[in-house]
Formats: C-alpha cells, sequence, structure tokens
C-alpha cells in the first residue's frame, strides 16, 4: 500500500476520517504541543506577518502560528476536504484563521505572498518533496522564513525488550503510512540548493504520555492493516491492541519517537 497521506485528499471519506482523528488526537497531546512551542517561538516574524501552513490538518498547528508564532494571519492549505472541515468547524469563529482544500505543489498564490510558511509533519508524505520547497520559496517575501518540522521516523518504536511484538506494530505501521522515513536528514541540502539561507535545527525527543492517546492509534492503524494484507488473523490484532492498553493501564507502555525542526530563510 502506498502512502495515503500522499494523496489524501483522493481516499475515502471512512479513511479520511480515520486519520483526522488520529491527527487530533496528536495534536492535543502535550508532548505534541511542547515540541510545536520550542521551534515556533523561535521564529522572528513581523508584527503584521500573513503566515500559511501546508498541509494544515486539522487546523490546531495553523493556529499555532498565530499564539506561538505572533503572525497576525494565518491560511492552512490541506488536500483532504474532511481536515479542511474539520478545521473550520474548529476554528471557524476565528477571524484571523482561514482554510482551504489546496496542493502544496501548486498553491495558487501569489510570488511573495507570506511572511513564514509552515509545514508540520507534510514533507514525510510528499513525493518529489523539492517541488513543495521551491514552491514555498517562491510565495515567501525576501527576508521570509520557512519553518520544517517532521518526524525522524526511522526512530518510532514501541519496543520494552527483544522481540517486542508490538514493535512491529508501530513498524509496519510506519512502513504503510509514510512515503520518506528519513525527510529530516535529508532536507537541509533541499533547503540550501533552493535557495535557502539554513537557520536553527533541533531535535525534539516525544514519549507518549499518560494515555497515549496518539501511539494507541498507531498500533491500532498497524494491527488493522496487517489484517488487511493477511499478515495476522483478526484474533491476533485485537491480542495486540489488548496487550497495548494493558500496559497503559499498567505504566509499562513505552512509545518513543524523534522530531527535528529546521528553519530556513529566504533571503
Amino acid at each position: 500500500m502506498s502512502d495515503p497521506y500522499s494523496d489524501l485528499g483522493a481516499q475515502d471519506t471512512a479513511l479520511q476520517e480515520r486519520i483526522a482523528a488520529a491527527m487530533e488526537a496528536r495534536c492535543l497531546e502535550p508532548a505534541q504541543v511542547a515540541i510545536r512551542k520550542a521551534y515556533l517561538s523561535e521564529l522572528k516574524l513581523p508584527s503584521n506577518a500573513r503566515a500559511l501552513e501546508l498541509g494544515s490538518g486539522t487546523g490546531h498547528v495553523t493556529k499555532d502560528l498565530l499564539d506561538v508564532a505572533g503572525a497576525k494571519t494565518a491560511h492552512g492549505l490541506e488536500p483532504s476536504p474532511v481536515m479542511v472541515e474539520r478545521a473550520k468547524k474548529s476554528f471557524g469563529d476565528d477571524a484571523r484563521l482561514s482554510f482551504d482544500i489546496g496542493d502544496a505543489k501548486d498553491t495558487g498564490f501569489e510570488d511573495t505572498s507570506f511572511d513564514v510558511v509552515l509545514m508540520h509533519t507534510l514533507l514525510c508524505h510528499v513525493p518529489d518533496p523539492e517541488v513543495v520547497v521551491q514552491e514555498a520559496f517562491r510565495i515567501l517575501k525576501p527576508g521570509g522564513v520557512l519553518a520544517i518540522c517532521d518526524g525522524d521516523y526511522d526512530t518510532a518504536t514501541a519496543q520494552i525488550a527483544d522481540f517486542d511484538p508490538l514493535d512491529q506494530l508501530i513498524r509496519f505501521m510506519i512502513n504503510q503510512n509514510v512515503t520518506n522515513l528519513w525527510i529530516m536528514r535529508q532536507v537541509s541540502g533541499m533547503l540550501a540548493k533552493t535557495g535557502f539561507q539554513l537557520g536553527a535545527r533541533r531535535g525534539h525527543g516525544y514519549v507518549a504520555e499518560a494515555e497515549a492517546t496518539y501511539f494507541l492509534t498507531v498500533i491500532d492503524r498497524g494491527a488493522d492493516r496487517m489484517i488487511e494484507e493477511r499478515v495476522l488473523f483478526p484474533e491476533t490484532a485485537e491480542a495486540l491492541k489488548a496487550e497495548a492498553r494493558r500496559r497503559v493501564a499498567e505504566k509499562t507502555f513505552f512509545g518513543f519517537m524523534s522530531y527535528v525542526s529546521q528553519i530556513a530563510t529566504k533571503p
């Protein structure tokens, strides 16, 4: 199965809804909020900054461009109609925010339109990510800022011992849902080649907290995909889901993944 996020707007509504629910769970986790705050608070924007998030999902990170980065207005562009509808429902009463269906590779915006462009967990899902980087360069004003943050997905794990079966669910899920596991190890060269001046690069460790809400969605989706691919019988998959929840209840669950942020400026 190819990465469904790479063409999310073309997926059936049920899958879009499931991905949207997982994305909202991730966005609301305190550890994820802290990652976004850590790099977005470093941005130096003009007081009237116009911001754009490419791949804006359910809108929570777009709102961070106002609340954390200090932009005056923020627009979210997202290929999934389900995601856009959720974003409008959650944040439609804020006149500073707007959301539309669109393509990060061909935004339709005029040259030099924005002071900041954000890509939060977008590039890992995009075939030919350099095209998105070039589009960001085009629509940024001179002196404008590009902020990218994505998972270093090869580090994702739920393993607590050798041969831990839960870890296989994590790895299967990522293999099925991420186009490029190593995008943040490659992106600096891509930015420099496009003409960006590189700024701060930071690592952010993410450890699942409390009820491990987001990591459980990853485990569930990995198990379900293994059923679809006939790797597991349904009963086995349900037993592994139950194992994950038992670990959470008994405080033995561990879930970890590193994220990397990269800031760059258009000369």
